[in-house]
């Protein structure tokens, strides 16, 4: 199963009155992205990353530099690692790519797929639509009774095991 944050645009407020308006919701996967390590500046621009495009491109470069003073074989190790690493975090950075554009998130859903998840989360957004529609208001509490409680046995008080002080003589 795989777990995808949902992420919705700064002008969303709610499901609720039209359907419509889960198009524009975005499920982001959380997980290793297996584009984004294959194809990396590809994957960012059309993701359009473009701060995280800089820095991928800011350390590659660093690599490069670094890397003419020493053997092709480390070059291609650390080119390698640094793909990897992105394709971990590829998409923690897409959501913080969202979050700096306005996204929120609306929420965090588990599926096997897309196709599930989507339907697991609306599904759940209904129903909570739904119980809040349905419910009415809770009555105010009742007051309690101004009366103490006197446990008896009878006509007999009881205190704690015995009976009352009136027994005993």
């Amino acid at each position: 199963m795989s777990t995808y944050i949902v992420m919705a645009p700064p002008d969303f407020d709610t499901l609720a009155g039209d359907p419509g308006k889960s198009d524009r919701l975005l499920f982001v996967p959380d997980g290793f992205s297996f584009l984004a390590f294959i194809f990396s500046p590809i994957w960012l621009l059309v993701q359009r990353m473009w701060l995280v495009f800089l820095g991928y491109l800011a350390v590659t470069l660093l690599i490069e530099l670094l890397a003419l003073g020493i053997d092709d074989r480390i070059t291609g190790i650390a080119t390698f690692f640094v793909s990897l690493a992105f394709g971990f975090e590829a998409q923690a950075l897409r959501r913080w790519s969202l979050e700096r554009k306005g996204w929120r998130v609306a929420g965090i859903v588990d599926g096997d797929s897309l196709a599930e998840a989507e339907l697991r989360f609306l599904h759940k957004e209904a129903g909570h639509l739904n119980t809040l529609a349905d419910t009415p208001a809770p009555p105010p509490p009742a007051r309690p009774s101004r009366t103490a409680i006197v446990p008896r046995i009878g006509s007999e008080r009881v205190i704690g095991l015995t009976l009352g002080p009136e027994t005993r003589r």
